[in-house]
């Protein structure tokens, strides 16, 4: 609809018109794609530390995992980590309960991760501080 502004151009009022327009589609669009719900288990909210080992004989990295279900869990790291698509999730200090995980989602500070196998109890040498 067009309002009678005076001094104003009648085409610069419907083109600012037109781009609100085009930019709340947009932001609606945005929003739809961004949040769609894939998890087939419930998620239960868990604050506890673990480590990231990416079986490489490296050091494993820091983590706290924020919630857990069935299938997977979401973490925080504590900076931006490039991740590989696999690895362990780390559950006890002393390494001897760990999860093999992929990779489904990350963000700066959070992964998604989808377990690949039960929960395995084994003994490794502790070298976690």
């Amino acid at each position: 609809m067009l309002t009678k502004h005076p001094g104003q151009p009648r085409l610069m009022r419907l083109t600012l018109h037109r781009e609100a327009a085009v930019s709340l589609f947009h932001v609606f669009a945005r929003f739809k794609r961004t949040f769609i719900e894939q998890r087939q288990s419930i998620r239960e909210q868990v604050q506890f530390p673990a480590w990231i080992d990416f079986g490489d004989g490296s050091q494993p990295r820091d983590c706290t995992v924020l919630d857990v279900s069935e299938d997977g869990a979401r973490i925080m790291v504590s900076s931006p980590v490039k991740l590989p698509k696999e690895f362990w999730l780390v559950l006890s200090k002393d390494r001897t309960r760990r999860r093999h995980c992929q990779m489904a989602w990350h963000s700066d500070t959070e992964v998604g991760l989808k377990y690949l196998e039960p929960i395995q109890y084994e003994v490794f040498q502790p070298t976690l501080n």
